[in-house]
């Protein structure tokens, strides 16, 4: 009886043993991937691959140290995924622009949202070039300066409309939400004398895309009740971006719908898909014309055609353009939200650290000022050192920390295969302040994209909007944003140091997708005539 119990016992510690080792083989069997072809990387361990930990680091410095480490090309393993990690220019040249169709997609993320699978950043092959060619004219330069909108009231209820209705080019609107921080920014500078700028200038980005994009005006945005503002901050600093679970879709997207998409897509990006269902349906039921980005999407996308048996017919039937619209409505609102107030916000920290820049820009802002009076969209045209100024803050601190391509195709480059499927990854922070593209990375220096050392630099060292023809549709309309923002409040406040201000910009630590700054806090004074 002892023999047969021991031989169980044997029998199981074996077959658990096999399992065990089976199981490890499966789990790494990709890990020799890059070391078979010759190209350096972290070691990747069993489930998590490189991403063990990744939720309790500063990813910009993070990542910079990886590319020092093992150099401008090295492999990384998003679980047992072959991720190919590239600062080297001429081979993001090839990935991003050259040979795009060998790399049309991001990352396939498994999520049964029609509303996440539509937007123009998921989307995938033909299906992407088709809503990136259909929503490209609503971001056109001439749509930012002539589009025209009705503006309502709006307090949580689609129904609360007054009854007032404002024609205004789109720039224009832009410089009445500027002005409107403006006042306060006085209000700070009076009472207080230093200015918490992230706050402030997401208030800013929401009250512009709300009027712009959706024709809505948010009358309580910023304050404390305001659940619009506390909704869309929660989607970019979720508390799963700081746990083991925000790494899933990266390892194991498949696990996305049995794990429940709430998850990922909280409760919040939830709200504003509602939103957007709701405002749509009003429109439908009206016969009023609103001229925002929802309307001129909405007709851009409608107008889009298919050939069928020799005719052209309407590409998307109406309830597929509802989700199209919706799609990139969301996307419009979250992405153009925090991203430009993200860069906002860094560029007034670094004024204030910079007072030789600063000064500068003022000059220059003001010049034009003596000529046009007041901001406006033909001031913008011609103001190289703001233009100098901002690109250098967008090379220190790109708001999107990682851009990323997925290979369709099999393909060499310089002797470097790289496999269908492989996932190539660029670090904007690295790529930034690699000393062989940026001499004194660390320096502000705007200098840097004046004419002459601008067109010595290779272009595909500078990606903070991404690059070719998956770069990002909306970034017209942010520099549009940025510039009036930023001439509006430079000549009328000066922004300084105080106690609180640290010597560089800190990050929240997390995975976070658009990189979230803290104590950007800077003292503020109104400017005397001079």
């Amino acid at each position: 009886m002892d023999n047969d119990v021991n031989w169980s016992l044997t029998f199981s510690l074996v077959v658990a043993s096999l399992v065990l080792f089976l199981l490890y083989r499966y789990l790494t069997s990709t890990f020799t991937h890059f070391s078979e072809r010759g190209i350096p990387g972290p070691k990747p361990v069993p489930i998590f691959g490189n991403l063990w930990g990744i939720w309790r680091v500063n990813l910009p410095q993070h990542d910079r140290d990886l590319v020092r480490k093992y150099g401008k090309i090295f492999g990384y393993f998003d679980g047992s995924n072959a991720s190919l990690w590239v600062t080297d220019p001429e081979i993001i040249k090839a990935v991003f622009v050259k040979d795009f169709d060998h790399f049309t997609n991001r990352r396939n993320m498994t999520f049964e949202s029609k509303i996440v699978r539509r937007m123009v950043s998921s989307a995938r092959g033909q299906e992407w070039k088709d809503i990136r060619s259909s929503i490209t004219p609503a971001f056109t330069s001439g749509k930012i300066k002539r589009v025209s909108v009705c503006l309502h009231s709006y307090k949580y209820k689609l129904h609360s409309n007054s009854n007032f209705s404002l024609k205004l080019k789109m720039s224009t609107l832009i410089k009445a939400c500027a002005d409107q921080l403006a006042v306060k920014f006085d209000r700070i500078a009076t009472t207080e004398g230093k200015l918490n700028a992230k706050i402030q200038f997401s208030a800013f980005t929401m009250d512009v895309i709300a009027r712009c994009a959706f024709g809505i005006k948010i009358e309580n945005l910023g304050e404390k009740d305001d659940q619009f503002m506390a909704k869309a901050k929660a989607i970019f600093n979720a508390p799963v971006n700081k746990t083991p679970l925000a790494v899933i879709p990266l390892i194991y997207p498949k696990l996305i719908p049995i794990l429940g998409e709430r998850l990922f897509l909280t409760e919040g990006f939830q709200f504003f898909i509602q939103l957007l269902e709701n405002l749509i349906k009003d429109r439908t039921a009206s016969k009023q014309k609103y001229e925002d980005f929802v309307q001129v999407a909405t007709e851009a996308i409608t107008e889009y055609t298919k050939e069928v048996e020799g005719k052209s017919v309407p590409k998307w039937n109406v309830e597929e353009i509802e989700e199209i619209v919706i799609a990139q409505s969301v996307l419009f609102l979250l992405a153009g939200f925090d991203t430009t107030a993200t860069t906002l916000t860094n560029i007034v920290f670094l004024l204030a650290l910079n007072p030789e820049v600063q000064s500068r820009l003022y000059d220059e802002i003001a010049k034009k000022m003596e000529f046009y009076a007041e901001v406006k969209h033909e001031m913008l045209i011609d103001l190289p050192y703001v233009d100098q100024a901002i690109n250098e803050v967008l090379r220190m601190y790109p708001p999107v920390p990682r851009v990323e391509r997925e290979c369709n195709k099999d393909v060499i480059y310089n002797g470097i295969q790289i496999k269908k499927g492989t996932i190539v990854t660029v670090s904007s922070f690295a790529l930034h302040y690699d000393p062989d593209n940026y001499p004194e990375p660390e320096k502000f220096n705007p200098d840097r994209w004046n004419a002459d050392n601008k067109a010595e630099r290779n272009p595909y060292t500078f990606l903070p909007f991404g690059m070719g023809p998956r770069n990002c549709v909306g970034m017209r309309f942010a520099m549009e944003e940025i510039k009036i923002a930023l001439c509006t409040i430079i000549q009328q406040f000066h922004f300084f140091p105080v106690a609180e201000t640290p010597e560089t910009m800190q990050f929240e630590k997390g995975f976070m997708q658009v990189t979230q700054p803290v104590n950007a806090v800077v003292g503020i004074e109104r400017r005397t005539a001079q």
